[in-house]
């Protein structure tokens, strides 16, 4: 949205509240991000852009690649979403939900109002035990996802080892948002609003000082550094 020039108001939503919102709007997933502009709701990220992309202010650059990467660039979007989020989110959880779920609850309780605050203080337990459950959390499945998240490292590695700025195109687009936000909590970004707080269990930490020394996490530092 800032991007792109469109003003918005943004509320933070509580997990397991999050859920009471979207059944309210009548939303087929309880997922996360979702818009809210007049009648029209939209949920998921791919979903917002296309709609920020169409309301974007006059002689803002797009956000979609415009030459002959457009088809390739959907594909790389869409890995990203489909396996290098998941399995970033599944290997980080595995650890740090199961064994130290008290570093956790501050990415949540950030920028919640008292109410949804209280709520999450008073409901985490259950929370917990559900994200478990529907994350399918465990040290075998989080051994998986890191094997799979070297796998995406290698594929990523080897788009920009011809050192490329972008993931797609010749100008900032829309994979270089998904990518660099889906790498972010390993990258711990100092620009990110909520992942620069965030603090990664011990494992994760000592994969992590050995992954930021690959190219594609040092893009997406730089990423948050120049365009954020």
């Amino acid at each position: 949205m800032d991007r792109v020039g469109v003003d918005y108001s943004l509320n933070h939503l509580a997990p397991g509240l999050h859920r009471r919102v979207s059944k309210k709007l009548g939303l087929p997933a309880s997922s996360v991000p979702i818009l809210k502009t007049g009648d029209t709701v939209i949920q998921g990220s791919s979903a917002i852009i296309d709609w920020a992309e169409e309301h974007r202010r006059v002689g803002v650059p797009s956000l979609t690649p415009e030459d002959d990467t457009t088809d390739s660039a959907t594909a790389v979007e869409r890995r990203l979403d489909d396996i290098l989020g998941v399995h970033v989110r599944r290997y980080f959880y595995s650890e740090a939900l199961l064994e130290y779920p008290q570093t956790v609850k501050p990415i949540f309780t950030n920028d919640l109002v008292g109410g949804q605050k209280l709520f999450l203080e008073l409901a985490w337990r259950y929370i917990r035990k559900i994200m478990i459950d529907r994350m399918d959390l465990g040290s075998l499945q989080g051994i998986r996802s890191r094997q799979i998240l070297e796998q995406e490292f290698d594929w990523l590695d080897g788009l920009l080892e011809d050192g490329r700025q972008f993931l797609a195109g010749k100008q900032f687009s829309r994979v270089d948002i998904t990518a660099a936000s889906l790498l972010a909590p390993l990258v711990k970004p100092e620009k990110h609003p909520t992942y620069d707080m965030i603090e990664l269990p011990p494992n994760v930490t000592l994969d992590c000082q050995n992954w930021n020394k690959r190219p594609c996490l040092q893009w997406a530092s730089a990423m948050y550094q120049e365009y954020r």
